[in-house]
């Protein structure tokens, strides 16, 4: 048996078993590879990731090479010189190990993937020690998704969550939200909460309801919003509220204050119809959003004093609609560019 593996090693060319490695990766990536190839991907990534960022470098794939090689025939009953003896042997195909070449490639792949989430997603430690085994990711438009226990999801333009090996073989209902905004629509299971882990801490619990969050990470502040049922959001250091219809949290990061308020939360969820509805937002929300939808730049060339923006748009209305709108509300003019809307005191 022995000899049969190591000839059929030899049959496969190096690109042959460099695209093969590849496959792998990008199968565990997407959260579709099996139970033994998670294994062995997880085998290595305990054996070699570092815990700091780093930068991909001619001495670092040295480096690799040589770990990998000695790892690789570590989990084999091939013996080559150089690598150490084990005591726990098994047998792996010859198809998923490929070349050592083609293992450092997936090890680069694994580096590239794991220090973006690092730099992503550094607030809940479970996100990185744990290999996330389905993943959502939306572009410039809302993604519908359905989760193994049937809750439906939208997600805005701009948003990545996560789930683990236990939300998606049933045993556990918990997602990761890296960033954007989601509306929920949970179905209720009361012997296994619902909940979504934020950064900073924050967490959002529910047995079965729909609502909305918030969490953008260019924005100085999260937010929840309950459409139907009662939720339940607590801070990292044990604070909570309950919320119910027509209700919001709002968790301001920078005084670490967690504030509940009544809201519209049919309005806080219209995006998902293609419509923006701010009531008592902040510039900084609707240059966001500005941005979000045309891709422009709200430049003010004088320090506005808004402290709170009401106004309706949708993917109808055009950039000059909405800053007629803006500058008639407060006394601007205004010119758009290709990128930007710019807004300056009107003449008197």
């Amino acid at each position: 048996m022995k000899e049969k593996k190591e000839n059929l090693r030899d049959t496969l060319s190096a690109q042959e078993k460099a695209a093969i490695t590849r496959d792998l990766f990008e199968r565990y990536r997407k959260g579709n590879t099996t139970r033994e190839e998670n294994d062995i991907i997880e085998s290595l990534e305990k054996e070699v990731i570092p815990e700091k960022e780093f930068e991909v470098t001619g001495d670092l794939i040295q480096e690799l090479d040589s770990e990998t090689k000695d790892f690789v025939f570590k989990q084999t009953d091939v013996k080559i010189e150089g690598a150490k003896p084990t005591a726990k042997k098994r047998t792996l195909s010859p198809a998923v190990i490929g070349s050592v070449a083609g293992v450092v490639l997936l090890l680069i792949g694994m580096f590239v993937f794991y220090q973006k989430r690092y730099q992503q997603a550094s607030f809940t430690p479970d996100l990185i020690t744990a290999s996330a085994s389905r993943q959502y990711v939306s572009g410039k438009s809302i993604e519908h998704v359905t989760l193994p226990d049937g809750s439906q999801l939208s997600l805005n333009a701009g948003t990545t969550l996560s789930l683990h090996e236990g939300s998606v073989e049933g045993t556990t209902r918990e997602i990761w939200l890296d960033e954007g905004e989601v509306f929920f629509d949970v179905k209720e299971d009361k012997a296994k909460p619902f909940t979504v882990h934020l950064r900073e801490g924050l967490t959002v619990q529910v047995l079965g309801t729909s609502f909305t969050i918030q969490s953008y990470k260019e924005l100085p502040f999260q937010e929840i919003s309950v459409l139907s049922g009662k939720v339940k959001v607590e801070t990292s250091g044990g604070e909570n509220i309950e919320l119910i219809p027509d209700q919001k949290a709002t968790y301001r990061e920078s005084e670490k204050i967690l504030t509940r308020e009544k809201v519209n939360s049919a309005g806080r969820s219209a995006w998902r119809t293609g419509t923006i509805v701010l009531e008592n937002a902040s510039l900084d929300e609707l240059r966001f959003r500005v941005r979000q939808f045309y891709g422009k730049e709200m430049i003010f060339e004088h320090n506005p004093e808004i402290m709170s923006v009401n106004i309706t748009f949708n993917r109808d209305t055009s950039p000059g609609e909405i800053s007629t709108e803006i500058a008639a509300l407060y006394h601007l003019s205004y010119r758009i560019t290709a990128d930007q809307i710019i807004f300056f005191p009107k003449d008197s």
